[in-house]
């Protein structure tokens, strides 16, 4: 189904790939793993077709799908990819997924059949395509809804849904399984595995080894930009930890929590008849949540149960319906949201939306700077806190430069700085290598032994066991 002989692939800023080749035939299935900045996501972009070669990438090397092969020379004469023509054969869904939707739709159901409007699929065609997408990734109920009311990971299964529902021979997924919960991850687990029996060739690109890989899936590592192992000898545990790689669920190496003390005083949150929603549309209902000072809550609960819509009352992102919430005994009734950045760090979901600046040292320095320290000292902060997330070196770097991971050291980073006592964090393990997650669990333990306190929305449940002193549930996993 595919083919790649690839000598070399590079930005203008340098090469990022160099010597990777490899083929997967119809109904194979590969997994791609890589420490951030290992060139998967590049790599998957590739194999997307998504790259303008001669403008700004420079491609040494031969791609074949479906039977055709281009032919790149790294020049301005390079084939030109029609992504339209490209996307009936090739699925792909990027590490944010939602950016591959237009967002512009009113339902689910149009979103879906976005793709399929555009190609001139006929109506009654589509809308049987786009039922069978929505049962196979538990969407059936959500068609009707506004794609902007969706939690990230029913967006994720948007996305896949709007990649698988025109039938492609090729599917590129880049962390597909990131943000969903049990029934999500269950789903899409089974579809992958039917599209498989039925011809689909599957490329899944993860930071860490996922613990369930069937062993008949072939294993390729990327490190540096190039393949480094292939096949079911890569799955050697003590081999993917030379390139930077763990196993998926693996608990990091931290200090017991036991060593924390909490506060006895006033809790740091206190919730009372809480509840929220859209419109007519209820999202979120909520009697009583006291969190102390110095404590660490998981909130744990399947897509779309309101754990981000908690977590965004918790520094006036959004205002309840009804109820109070108090923030280190304040309610924060009329609260403007800047004021709270000093006492409130919040890492959302999807943290590129948090990253603004032109520099890691300038974003990172904002949050100080905006509260009132003088420029030296902002920047003082700000180097602490790169410092602290290992990422000292990229302080002149453009944050949308960096790869995934960095981005989220770097939002991190950004929170850190301004000193709050109270950390607010979406889904803070999504996207993270090995490393990324040793330098996340070190930081939170470092805050909590510090006397601060965590509030985290996750799916990762082994993570947050090790991490926290209590699991908060909302809804029910099924």
């Amino acid at each position: 189904m595919i083919s790649l002989e690839l000598e070399s692939f590079a930005y203008d800023d340098g090469a990022v790939l160099t010597g990777i080749a490899f083929s997967l035939g119809v109904g194979e299935r590969a997994l791609v793993v890589g420490a951030s900045g290992s060139g998967k996501s590049t790599l998957a972009r590739v194999l997307a077709g998504q790259f303008d070669a001669g403008q700004g990438h420079r491609f040494l090397g031969t791609l074949s799908v479906a039977g055709e092969q281009l032919v790149f020379a790294g020049s301005g004469s390079d084939p030109r990819i029609d992504p339209a023509a490209w996307a009936q054969h090739v699925g792909y869904v990027g590490q944010r997924a939602h950016a591959h939707l237009s967002m512009v739709c009113a339902t689910v159901a149009e979103e879906i059949a976005f793709g399929l409007a555009n190609r001139g699929v006929a109506a009654g065609r589509m809308h049987a395509l786009v039922d069978l997408a929505a049962v196979r990734l538990g969407l059936s109920d959500l068609l009707d809804r506004d794609p902007r009311r969706l939690s990230g990971g029913e967006l994720q299964r948007v996305a896949i849904a709007a990649a698988v529902v025109g039938d492609p021979g090729l599917l590129v997924l880049d962390e597909p399984f990131k943000g969903l919960d049990v029934a999500g991850r269950r789903d899409l687990e089974l579809l992958l595995a039917a599209l498989g029996e039925n011809g689909t060739a599957i490329l899944q690109f993860e930071p860490m080894l996922p613990r369930d890989t069937d062993p008949a899936t072939r294993v390729l590592v990327l490190s540096g930009g190039s393949m480094v192992a292939v096949g079911p000898d890569a799955r050697c545990g003590e081999d993917l930890g030379r390139y930077g790689i763990g196993v998926d669920g693996t608990v990091p190496d931290a200090a017991p929590l036991a060593s924390v003390v909490k506060d006895g005083g006033m809790p740091a949150v206190r919730i009372r008849d809480l509840s929220f929603g859209y419109g007519a549309e209820p999202v979120l209902s909520i009697a009583a949540l006291d969190v102390s000072s110095g404590e660490a809550v998981a909130v744990l609960g399947p897509n779309g149960s309101g754990k981000s819509t908690l977590l965004q009352h918790l520094n006036g992102l959004l205002r309840p319906d009804a109820g109070t919430v108090q923030i280190y005994g304040e309610d924060l009734r009329g609260r403007p949201v800047g004021s709270l950045a000093s006492t409130v760090g919040y890492l959302f979901q999807d943290t590129d939306q948090q990253l603004f600046e032109h520099t890691a040292l300038r974003e990172v320095a904002y949050g100080p700077t905006a509260a009132g320290l003088p420029r030296k000292e902002a920047e003082r902060c700000a180097h602490e806190a790169l410092t602290a997330v290992g990422l000292a070196d990229v302080v002149h770097r453009h944050p949308h430069d960096l790869g995934f991971c960095d981005r989220r050291l770097v939002a991190l980073a950004s929170l850190m700085a301004t000193g709050p006592r109270l950390w607010v964090l979406d889904e803070p393990t999504v996207g993270l290598d090995l490393r990324g997650r040793d330098i996340l669990a070190r930081l939170l333990w470092g805050h909590l032994g510090d006397g601060g306190t965590l509030m985290m929305a996750t799916h990762d449940e082994a993570f947050a066991r090790a991490v926290s002193s209590r699991i908060y549930r909302i809804g029910a996993e099924g």
